[in-house]
């Protein structure tokens, strides 16, 4: 079974579709962090709920200060995980 690759474009559209980034605000820099696009608490729970739900990844220790780069690692972790 083939592993599907969680992407920084595919971070980015679930921030705009689902927790509000404005896509002026979309970026492909990894060392972005969701602070940095001024993303609050409830849109950070929006991501997390998201992913989960989407690719059946939890997110544990997510924080305005974690960098996008880290979040797709986690995410493409989680998938490598469940693919066991």
């Amino acid at each position: 079974m083939a592993v599907s690759t969680f992407t920084i474009d595919e971070l980015m559209e679930i921030l705009v579709v689902k927790a509000g980034l404005p896509r002026s605000a979309v970026t492909d820099d990894p060392s972005a962090t969701l602070s940095d696009v001024d993303l609050d608490s409830l849109a950070r729970l929006q991501l997390k709920v998201e992913i989960e739900d989407r690719y059946g990844v939890e997110l544990e220790g997510e924080e305005a200060g974690t960098t996008f780069g880290e979040l797709v690692a986690m995410v493409n972790e989680g998938l490598s995980e469940h693919a066991r």
